[in-house]
């Protein structure tokens, strides 16, 4: 073999090597059963056409843990996500979950222009701020988005311009007397004049609260037949 081929074969060699040795990219997961939602780090989940990232769970007085399921549904062009949350105690009285994420577009264009929060809690109201820069200690340096609160029951929206292609989102849960919430559900709209009609975040909550209810129906009648 000429000394010309061997080099080439060196050189192959080494260039597969290298090939084999680059990390590839690590894949998004959907947020379609994504699970417990602090495990998705800074990668986070997509759905439709926005990333979902940095989920943080910051609980006083209550244990929790917050899942994405697989009621979140694309409607037109808002994504609508429905947290699924235990909480323990529950119920529970004085307690407080403050939640933060980030969205972003995936094309990185400015696409972003409402929110819609559905809370179906018991004695639960939900604070929701959105800001267009990193909170700095739960606080929106530069002037909030959005900022509105919903009661147990209740549905809150906002829309704002300009479109923004990064939103970071806060919620603040406080859990009041004897309260109870399993899950919540959350429209990002882009752009607003497409914000989803309220029946559709009700029906899209009222689904999994009819599989909460069911699940602690089963339960209550396991432990009223050991107690038996």
């Amino acid at each position: 073999m000429g000394r010309f081929a061997i080099f080439a074969l060196v050189a192959l060699i080494v260039l597969m090597g290298s090939v084999a040795l680059t990390p590839s990219a690590e894949a998004v997961p959907s947020c379609m059963n994504a699970g417990n939602v602090t495990g998705l780090g800074s990668i986070g989940c997509d759905l439709g056409s926005l990333n979902f990232s940095n989920f943080v769970v910051s609980p006083v007085g209550v244990a929790t843990n917050i899942f994405l399921g697989g009621l979140s549904a694309v409607v037109a062009n808002n994504v609508n996500l429905t947290f699924q949350v235990s909480h323990d105690p529950s119920p529970a009285s004085l307690a407080d979950i403050l939640f933060y994420y980030t969205v972003k577009t995936l094309s990185g264009q400015t696409e972003l222009g409402g929110v819609d929060l559905y809370n179906p809690g018991k004695n639960v109201t939900i604070r929701e701020t959105v800001c267009g820069t990193q909170f700095l200690n739960g606080v929106c340096t530069s002037g909030s988005l959005a900022d509105y609160v919903v009661t147990g029951g209740g549905i809150g929206n906002a829309t704002f311009t300009p479109l923004e292609s990064t939103i970071y989102v806060r919620k603040d849960i406080q859990l009041l007397q004897n309260s109870f919430i399993s899950e919540f559900t959350n429209s990002h709209d882009e752009p607003p004049a497409e914000a989803p009609e309220p029946a559709t975040l009700l029906l899209l909550g009222s689904s999994l609260t009819a599989l909460g209810v069911a699940a602690r129906r089963r339960r209550a009648r396991r432990n009223t037949g050991l107690a038996a």
